[in-house]
Protein backbone atom coordinates (compact mmCIF):
# COMPACT_ATOMS: atom_id res chain seq x y z
CA UNK A 1 0.00 0.00 0.00
CA UNK A 2 2.51 2.89 0.01
CA UNK A 3 4.10 4.48 3.02
CA UNK A 4 3.55 8.14 3.80
CA UNK A 5 7.00 9.13 2.45
CA UNK A 6 6.26 7.24 -0.80
CA UNK A 7 2.86 8.90 -1.10
CA UNK A 8 4.30 12.38 -0.62
CA UNK A 9 7.25 11.66 -2.91
CA UNK A 10 4.86 10.59 -5.66
CA UNK A 11 2.66 13.63 -5.04
CA UNK A 12 5.71 15.86 -5.28
CA UNK A 13 6.71 14.29 -8.60
CA UNK A 14 3.16 14.81 -9.91
CA UNK A 15 3.35 18.46 -8.91
CA UNK A 16 6.65 18.83 -10.75
CA UNK A 17 5.02 17.33 -13.85
CA UNK A 18 1.50 18.82 -13.71
CA UNK A 19 1.70 21.77 -11.32
CA UNK A 20 -1.68 22.73 -9.90
CA UNK A 21 -3.31 20.02 -12.02
CA UNK A 22 -1.57 17.27 -10.00
CA UNK A 23 -4.53 16.50 -7.71
CA UNK A 24 -7.00 16.15 -10.62
CA UNK A 25 -4.47 13.97 -12.45
CA UNK A 26 -4.24 11.69 -9.42
CA UNK A 27 -8.04 11.54 -9.13
CA UNK A 28 -8.24 10.58 -12.82
CA UNK A 29 -5.74 7.78 -12.24
CA UNK A 30 -7.75 6.61 -9.22
CA UNK A 31 -10.88 6.49 -11.39
CA UNK A 32 -9.04 4.51 -14.08
CA UNK A 33 -7.97 1.96 -11.50
CA UNK A 34 -11.50 1.72 -10.15
CA UNK A 35 -12.74 1.00 -13.68
CA UNK A 36 -10.23 -1.86 -13.82
CA UNK A 37 -11.37 -3.18 -10.44
CA UNK A 38 -8.11 -2.30 -8.67
CA UNK A 39 -9.54 -1.06 -5.38
CA UNK A 40 -6.24 -0.99 -3.46
CA UNK A 41 -4.56 0.91 -6.30
CA UNK A 42 -7.43 3.37 -6.25
CA UNK A 43 -6.95 3.92 -2.51
CA UNK A 44 -3.26 4.68 -3.03
CA UNK A 45 -3.98 7.22 -5.77
CA UNK A 46 -6.65 8.89 -3.66
CA UNK A 47 -4.03 9.28 -0.92
CA UNK A 48 -1.63 10.73 -3.51
CA UNK A 49 -4.31 13.19 -4.64
CA UNK A 50 -4.88 14.34 -1.05
CA UNK A 51 -1.13 14.64 -0.48
CA UNK A 52 -0.77 16.74 -3.64
CA UNK A 53 -3.57 19.01 -2.42
CA UNK A 54 -1.80 19.32 0.94
CA UNK A 55 1.51 20.17 -0.72
CA UNK A 56 -0.11 22.80 -2.93
CA UNK A 57 -2.10 24.33 -0.07
CA UNK A 58 -0.93 27.58 1.42
CA UNK A 59 -2.31 26.54 4.79
CA UNK A 60 -0.17 24.46 7.10
CA UNK A 61 -2.00 21.30 8.21
CA UNK A 62 -2.79 20.93 11.90
CA UNK A 63 -0.18 19.21 14.09
CA UNK A 64 2.66 19.91 11.64
CA UNK A 65 5.73 21.82 12.77
CA UNK A 66 8.30 23.63 10.68
CA UNK A 67 11.92 22.67 11.13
Amino acid sequence: MGTEPEIYRTASLLIQEYGEMAPPAAFIRADQLLDKGDISGRRVWLRIARAAKDLLSEKRPANVSLH
